[in-house]
């Protein structure tokens, strides 16, 4: 008979084996679970291509905001505030309203339309 020893450095030599090969296989991989309904709202619109309204485009130019600003601080970190509307339902863009409240405030409205974004409204609340 193995002894306790010899079984479970076969098993842990198997087991690192087989850790390598999925890794090899299936590589290293980012993954997001987000079943929250504000999380998948604001993850779904950073998935598209965005396009931004002139009002929105005035906005950003005038409070110097970049990409990374909106997708890494309002698209993250922004409360959807008008769920359980008929805005949220429609066809074929739903809007979504949402309340960025860190160091700058900012209310944001975008629609998210087949395969698109669309930044309706960026609004700097004081």
């Amino acid at each position: 008979m193995m002894g306790f020893w010899k079984r479970l450095r076969f098993y842990l030599i198997g087991l690192s084996i087989g850790v390598v090969l999925v890794l090899m296989f299936f590589g290293p991989r980012s993954m997001q679970c987000s079943y929250f309904p504000n999380s998948r709202a604001l993850e779904e619109a950073k998935i598209y291509p965005m396009s931004f309204s002139a009002e929105a485009q005035q906005t950003i130019n005038a409070e110097k905001m970049d990409s990374v600003f909106l997708f890494n601080e309002i698209f993250k970190k922004s409360k959807i505030t008008n769920f359980g509307t008929d805005e949220v339902r429609e066809t074929p863009c739903r809007t979504y309203r949402a309340a960025y409240r860190e160091e700058k405030k900012f209310d944001v409205v975008y629609q998210i339309c087949k395969k698109q974004t669309v930044i309706k409204e960026i609004k700097k609340v004081e």
